[in-house]
């Protein structure tokens, strides 16, 4: 361990708050009531922010957009921008439309927001089925974090890939075991302020690092070679266009998509609250991710060299900065990692325990905290088999969901006339058309999460008819019941 006391110290104390942030929560809640899975509903604008914007902060932004910056330079800036518009065309029509149909239907989870009105095999069908895309590939991001994390407590600590991962993970799951939704809420409120003070004291000390360098920092961007500061590199005009909008049909598809996001909306108080956190999330997120890619470009001119680029943050100030400062830094990486896994713990957990078991009526710790802790475990031996980095398992992960869900969820939301039958297909159709273009490698033109929430709304268009629903409910209980 080569850290500094200094700087360790700084980092415990950020767990201990986090600790206690967990506690705090388990104390408040009230488990005999199944509305504490959204924690009675009662969040306010800032909570639902600043959660929602912490949980998709992700472990992608202190290691991915810190390395694509770093590796690619400024065409990686296209990639928040794109997310931008997405995120205003979202917020502008869905997040108090989710939290009033949260409200209206009793849902807490996705798939009991999609079947709310539903009745019958097909709904049964559509529940199962949504639950268990959401558990398959939430677990493949919820990897990808446990991936970043061990890449962060590796770099800092000098220790193996094995003790890191299951140290971070270990932290994690036990603080998501006690405090459940609500101390998730809580944790990432705090946890909002740590990265906000870790974002603005890392591009200040890099920026002043490539000051005092004068020409030598030019130079080694010079290395990086001449369309590394071209936004435009990758391809021209209209590639960078196709680029934004495929990431901004994402960003839909993630605030829509994604349970652990959408979680918070539904957990609004009310939906003037939820859609007053618009400019809280907005200028959460953008900040911190511009700051960070901003952060690897420049850090490619000050320690040109790194062999990961993914541990460039933790890297820099490990070796160039002061101890508290450097404490500062630690405590901000696992704040942004760790909120993000809190919230897929919870969110899986959830999916699992209300949706394929079907125990929706208590959310008492004794029950919560069992599924939380079995996740961790299978999550974590999960990450040492899969292959590739953080940006291609999250961005593979949330692009999925978001194009077998968020289409079937638009649907529902603004109350598009639909059966069973064509919400089934929609759900279907929005994920082969998403599996297909990946498999055709067209997904780093254009991002597949909009190309399956257009097949999803043509498909469920085309369908919609009540006889479509009722052939189908009958094709599907005969098949059912013929012996195979």
């Amino acid at each position: 361990m080569n850290a500094e006391p200094t700087a360790v110290i700084v980092f415990f104390v950020t767990l201990l708050l986090t600790f206690g942030a967990a506690i705090y929560a388990r104390l408040k809640s009230q488990p005999s009531s199944a509305e504490e899975d959204l924690a009675g509903r009662s969040l306010n604008r800032w909570m639902i922010g600043l959660s929602a914007a912490t949980t998709g902060n992700s472990g992608f932004i202190v290691t991915g957009a810190v390395g694509l910056g770093y590796a690619g330079g400024a065409q990686w800036l296209l990639l928040p921008l794109g997310w931008l518009i997405g995120d205003i065309i979202y917020w502008t029509i869905f997040p108090d439309k989710l939290n009033r149909l949260a409200h209206e239907s009793k849902a807490v989870t996705l798939s009991e927001l999609l079947t709310f009105d539903l009745s019958g095999i097909t709904a049964k069908i559509i529940s199962v089925l949504v639950a268990l895309i959401l558990v398959v590939f939430l677990s493949v991001y919820t990897s990808s974090q446990w991936l970043a994390g061990e890449k962060f407590l590796g770099g800092v600590f000098h220790i193996t890939s094995l003790t890191a991962l299951l140290g971070f993970g270990s932290v994690i799951v036990l603080y998501s075991a006690i405090g459940g939704f609500r101390g998730s809420v809580y944790v990432d409120t705090l946890q909002a302020f740590i990265r906000i003070g870790g974002t603005v004291l890392a591009l200040w000390v890099v920026l002043s690092s490539a000051s005092a360098m004068g020409s030598r920092f030019w130079s080694n961007l010079a290395l990086a070679g001449g369309n590394f500061l071209n936004p435009l590199a990758g391809g021209g005009l209209i590639a960078a266009t196709a680029f934004m909008l495929g990431y901004a049909g994402a960003a839909v598809g993630f605030g829509l998509g994604q349970p652990q996001i959408v979680s918070r909306y539904m957990a609004g108080e009310s939906p003037q609250e939820t859609k007053a956190a618009w400019w809280i999330y907005i200028l959460f997120l953008q900040s911190t991710w511009l700051a960070m890619t901003v952060f690897g470009i420049v850090l490619r001119g000050v320690q040109p060299g790194i062999a990961d680029p993914e541990t460039g943050l933790s890297l820099f100030f490990r070796e160039n900065v002061g101890a508290i400062a450097t404490g500062v830094i630690f405590a901000d990486v696992f704040a942004t990692i760790a909120s993000t896994s809190n919230g897929l713990l919870i969110a899986i957990s959830q999916t699992i325990r209300r949706d394929l078991l079907g125990l929706r009526q208590i959310a008492s710790p004794r029950i919560t905290t069992p599924f939380i802790l079995i996740l961790g475990l299978v999550t974590v031996a999960l990450s040492l088999a899969l292959p590739g980095n953080v940006f291609t398992l999250a961005v593979s992960a949330i692009s999925m969901i978001g194009a077998a869900v968020a289409g079937a969820v638009i649907i529902k939301v603004l109350h598009l006339r639909h059966s069973g039958g064509s919400l089934l297909f929609a759900i279907i159709g929005g994920f082969s058309a998403a599996l297909i273009w990946h498999g055709a490698g067209l997904s780093a033109w254009f991002n597949e999460t909009a190309i399956g929430i257009g097949a999803a709304l043509l498909l469920n268009y085309l369908t919609r008819g009540r006889y479509v629903q009722t052939l189908s409910e009958e094709k599907v209980s005969k098949w059912i019941s013929t012996p195979h």
